[in-house]
């Protein structure tokens, strides 16, 4: 029953505010052709610009194609090798000093220092002559 009558009021509603007139006006007219304009630019718009990316991707390559096909990256390639045994000395002198540190007599103390200094040096050298790393 209330569905019934809901339905009823919902039409008496929309046939007194005149929804199934047709509209002779003028300016509605134009709105609706100008919508419509608007409507038919915005997608012209759109394939405008999707073509231009596919040209421009074509023409100008992509950055990750422009990144390998540079001649620096493959006239200077990096080798992380040397990097990485440096790395390596410089972690082992640090633990030597954690452990010189901890020795009492300070002579030696200094001496212990001055080998791990001394071998952390021809580490470094080894990895710089060689760019291999040393064996320990």
């Amino acid at each position: 029953m209330k569905a019934i009558v809901l339905v009823l009021c919902v039409g008496v509603l929309l046939s007194c505010t005149g929804c199934n007139r047709s509209t002779d006006d003028p300016t509605a007219k134009r709105v609706a052709a100008l919508e419509a304009k608007v409507a038919t630019l915005e997608k012209r718009n759109s394939d405008l610009e999707f073509k231009g990316r596919m040209v421009s991707s074509h023409l100008f390559g992509s950055p990750l194609e422009k990144f390998f096909g540079a001649d620096e990256f493959w006239e200077n390639p990096y080798d992380s090798g040397a990097a990485d045994c440096a790395k390596r000395c410089t972690e082992t002198l640090l633990s030597e000093n954690k452990v010189c540190e901890k020795i009492a007599d300070c002579a030696q103390k200094q001496q212990c220092f001055k080998e791990a200094s001394e071998r952390a040096s021809n580490c470094q050298t080894q990895c710089s002559q060689n760019n291999q790393p040393p064996i320990p």
